[in-house]
């Protein structure tokens, strides 16, 4: 029926029991654990003829393991009939989604991304350098926050999810408008290094330098789902118009400002790692300024 949805939970073991009123005014399922996304199972066009159908959905990495849950009855009176079995990365602690950000001083350039890794478990580090020097490691903070740090519903309840750690590393004595490689990394105990992607920058100018700055300047971005999926406060579908043009200037563009109204999360934690996944191509690149 029109009614029929396809939910991606994560962590796996979700609580399918409703929760009317606790997810506010938008639209989205009644349940107790907040889907990650959603999709109605008609969007498969046949679907409504032959009671089977086929959808694709994008999974990121996000430090836990997925399961599909499949629900009749809407969004307001949901009822579970089926779930998959459980979906997991290779390694779900990984570091990804790097964001790079100017630092307190004009050669200083501020590199923050997220795992799974505590401190307890493992050392986190950014590896950099000119090419062809010799790379050094910076070390970098590790920071995460709980439930009781945020304000209400439904980021205390249906909406939360463990945002993982958040490290950031100092890369300092930049010389001016030069190329920067750098990875972001995790020691662990037996001396294995977990590896990010590698990565390129370029140094900003020396103050008062004569030097042409590309500099972009927008907000009031949000985030949006590639795969067509729906999920809560799903508003921003021109965010990926915006993030596309971007990617598309990169080469042209030195400074990105973001001012204000990042994900529009609303209280669902998980649209952070969308968000942040959605703009890595950039924010890996040059420096992302928020303000707000």
């Amino acid at each position: 029926s029109d009614g029929d949805w396809i939910g991606v939970f994560s962590p796996s073991n979700f609580n399918a029991s409703t929760c009317p009123g606790s997810h506010g005014s938008g639209p989205g399922p009644a349940i107790c654990s907040a889907p990650i996304k959603y999709q109605f199972a008609n969007y498969s066009s046949v679907y409504n003829r032959s009671g089977t159908g086929a959808l694709k959905f994008q999974l990121i990495n996000q430090r836990q393991d997925f399961s599909f849950g499949f629900f009749t009855g809407g969004l307001s009176n949901p009822a579970l009939v089926a779930v998959s079995n459980r979906i997991v990365f290779a390694n779900p602690k990984a570091p990804v989604y790097p964001r790079l950000a100017l630092g307190k001083t004009w050669n200083e350039m501020t590199v923050t991304w997220t795992s799974g890794y505590g401190i307890s478990e493992a050392h986190p580090f950014v590896e950099w350098g000119m090419k062809g020097s010799h790379p050094v490691h910076a070390p970098a903070d590790t920071v995460t926050f709980g439930r009781e740090s945020l304000c209400g519903e439904p980021a205390r309840s249906v909406g939360w999810r463990d945002p993982g750690f958040i490290h950031t590393a100092f890369l300092k004595n930049l010389s001016p408008e030069k190329e920067y490689y750098y990875k972001i990394g995790h020691t662990l105990h037996d001396g294995k290094v977990v590896w990010g992607k590698p990565k390129s920058f370029r140094a900003p100018p020396y103050p008062g330098q004569k030097s042409l700055q590309r500099v972009v300047i927008f907000g009031d971005m949000g985030k949006d789902e590639r795969d067509g999926s729906n999920e809560y406060q799903n508003y921003q579908p021109a965010s990926l118009n915006t993030t596309d043009a971007l990617i598309r200037d990169l080469d042209n563009t030195d400074i990105v400002f973001h001012i204000g109204d990042i994900s529009y999360a609303n209280g669902y934690l998980s649209q952070w790692d969308q968000f942040t996944q959605q703009v890595e191509p950039i924010t890996s690149r040059v420096p992302y300024m928020i303000a707000r």
